[in-house]
């Protein structure tokens, strides 16, 4: 259904400049309250009270961190680019993805690649394919495995990402996802994350395509390799 006449259009980067505002200003709120219960822990001996206490602060500290994590999604796409032997750069960032996700059963890994170069963020990377492992971790079944390749083909360096899965719950098809933010939010996600995939990527003159097969879902990314490598 179109908006009314009285709804405003608001251009998405208002949209993002308003949520990093509120975010950085709740952030600072929780800070002082984190301070205060360090304050009032120096004060109390009760050693259930400061368990309590102990207990507030996680709490305070776990929202900051969410609120950190959502203020990133809506931040510009800055690169700060390296050239890397692909086989390096995604050792490296295999290497980060099993510390990512230390708590499950693991990624298996195969790569074909040879003297192969391409110029990346390793940073923003690592948070771009993050967003795809986590989604891929949050929707499978329990003892389904991941798979993730790296090939060089045509001149791209290409990554795939490959999860069991005989049918979709998602009302939009898989090839839309990312593509504009917001589109599915669940308690504890924004629809964000594969967006912020797809803009990392893209910042790099990359392509994510995500298809689903009728056994797999599969997320490939393709970067340009390095000329002449």
């Amino acid at each position: 259904m179109p908006p009314s006449a009285e709804e405003p259009l608001i251009p998405f980067d208002r949209v993002a400049k308003f949520i990093r505002q509120l975010t950085h200003d709740v952030r600072n709120g929780l800070s002082a309250i984190d301070l205060e219960g360090a304050f009032i822990g120096e004060l109390v001996t009760d050693p259930e009270a400061l368990e309590e206490l102990r207990k507030l602060r996680n709490m305070v500290a776990g929202n900051a961190r969410m609120l950190r994590e959502l203020s990133l999604n809506f931040q510009p796409v800055t690169l700060h680019r390296i050239s890397w032997a692909a086989a390096t750069f995604f050792e490296e960032l295999h290497a980060r993805l099993l510390k990512q996700f230390a708590g499950e059963n693991g990624i298996e890994v195969e790569t074909r690649l040879g003297v192969e170069q391409v110029e990346v963020d390793l940073d923003q990377m690592t948070t771009a394919m993050t967003a795809l492992v986590n989604n891929a971790y949050q929707f499978r079944r329990d003892g389904d495995r991941i798979r993730l390749t790296a090939t060089a083909e045509r001149g791209r360096f290409v990554m795939e990402l490959r999860e069991p899965k005989e049918r979709l719950d998602s009302s939009i098809p898989p090839e839309e996802w990312g593509r504009e933010p917001l589109r599915g939010t669940r308690p504890g996600g924004y629809g964000l994350g594969i967006y912020r995939a797809r803009r990392i990527i893209e910042a790099h003159e990359g392509t994510l395509e995500i298809r689903h097969d009728g056994k797999e879902l599969i997320s490939r990314v393709s970067l340009p390799l390095c000329p002449g490598t």
